[in-house]
């Protein structure tokens, strides 16, 4: 009867509802934390700022980029661009970079938000972030220019135990290079071989700050920052 009072036992702890199922959700996938932030863009370039040959129709593209994993580059000083950030850098399109996002599967997300359609002015990309992709790369051209752009590469938000609440990027221009002009009306100059991305430290430009991304976490009320 031994034999038959154990079979009857492990039946019947088996079939208890819940049993089993709380160290099974303990080796189950763990539930990753997210956070929400929303990116100001605060363009500050204007004729006061750089009155140098400053052009009437002074703006930025839109806000686009990527939520990712770290040691990933959607583009970086000394790099080369890639189709997407070329694209991006002189025309202000996002549909090749978009792809390029799309290809990284899940290690990114691609977000795209406003731009700032005369400068000075501000615009906005709401972006949402977690343990798996704590990584943030935004970029925007400026226009009218050969090929340059503002940009955060791989900002990383999370802290030792949590997410960061607020921080400020200051923005120099890069230039992509994928276009040989120096002037922000230059003929388009396509260059065969394409440069590293570097900073415009000539003129008009001289590595000067055009402007800041604010990035404030969004909380569960909705508001931003502090």
């Amino acid at each position: 009867m031994r034999p038959i009072a154990l079979l009857l036992l492990f039946v019947s702890l088996v079939g208890c509802d819940g049993l089993f199922s709380e160290n099974d959700d303990e080796l189950g996938e763990v539930e990753r934390g997210e956070a929400r932030y929303l990116v100001t863009f605060d363009a500050t370039w204007s004729a006061e700022s750089h009155p140098d040959m400053f052009p009437a129709s002074a703006h930025f593209s839109t806000l686009t980029g990527a939520a990712h994993v770290g040691g990933l580059s959607l583009w970086e000083v000394g790099g080369t661009a890639t189709d997407g950030i070329r694209s991006m850098a002189e025309t202000g399109a996002t549909d090749l970079l978009r792809g390029e996002v799309a290809g990284l599967g899940t290690d990114a997300a691609y977000v795209e938000g406003g731009y700032v359609g005369v400068s000075p002015g501000a615009a906005t990309v709401e972006v949402t972030v977690s343990d798996d992709r704590p990584h943030l790369s935004v970029v925007s051209m400026l226009a009218p220019s050969p090929d340059w752009f503002v940009g955060v590469n791989g900002l990383d938000l999370r802290t030792n135990d949590g997410w960061i609440d607020r921080t400020t990027v200051d923005l120099v221009v890069y230039d992509a290079g994928t276009d040989d002009g120096v002037t922000y009306t230059a003929e388009n100059a396509a260059r065969a071989v394409r440069a590293p991305i570097a900073e415009v430290a000539y003129a008009p430009l001289t590595g000067t700050t055009v402007g800041t991304f604010i990035v404030e976490r969004i909380e569960e009320d909705g508001s931003a920052g502090n």
